[in-house]
């Protein structure tokens, strides 16, 4: 599971995502940005790709990002892709182009147990996660927020200090409800953007 989520509109992606590929070489590639109506469908990540499928012809080696409004957090815009990491990179890239409040959220569980929230405030970038490696390792890093459960950081069991509750905990601190459905609804057109790389001979 991952929710990325910035606070600010849609335009102000679009403008930032435009001012990054401006400064970079894309020469190899081909990049795009179109825009999507949901017709009141719910956003998985399927549906989303479904709308896609029916507007362009996308190559499975597409790095692909859906922007959307939830609906019951209007100020804020969430990011959904397909890739396993969540697209990282954009999420970092975007958060210090944009210089607003912004929040990502990673859970996994099972044979690869991790958990992380990472933030960035004025520029500032605030990191916790847990993960099980050979042991269970606990880090963080920058100012710790008001949204955070610290209490729970000096639990003895180093597997017992994050978990998904405490991160979807953290986003309904900050105005973002992931728990109602919806989150998953926009009032407003999707902004799609993805990058192809073409075929080199």
């Amino acid at each position: 599971m991952y929710i990325t989520a910035f606070r600010c509109t849609i335009g102000a992606i679009q403008k930032a995502l435009l001012g990054t590929i401006s400064k970079k070489d894309h020469s190899n590639g081909c990049l795009r940005m179109l825009s999507l109506d949901p017709s009141g469908e719910e956003l998985s990540l399927s549906n989303l790709q479904s709308l896609l499928s029916r507007k362009e012809d996308v190559s499975p080696n597409s790095y692909t990002a859906f922007f959307y409004r939830p609906q019951n957090a209007p100020d804020f815009v969430c990011m959904r892709t397909p890739l396993e990491d969540g697209w990282q990179t954009l999420f970092n890239v975007l958060s210090l182009e944009l210089a607003v409040e912004s929040y990502r959220i990673s859970a996994s569980s099972g044979r690869e147990d991790f958990y992380c929230f990472q933030s960035y405030q004025q520029g500032k970038e605030r990191i916790v996660y847990l993960m099980k490696d050979t042991k269970w390792i606990f880090y963080e890093k920058g100012e710790r927020l008001p949204c955070e459960q610290s209490n729970m950081y000096a639990k003895r069991r180093i597997r017992d200090r994050l978990n998904e509750p405490m991160l979807l905990d953290y986003l309904l601190q900050v105005g973002l409800d992931a728990r109602d459905s919806l989150f998953y609804h926009s009032e407003d057109n999707v902004l799609v953007f993805y990058y192809t790389w073409e075929d080199l001979i």
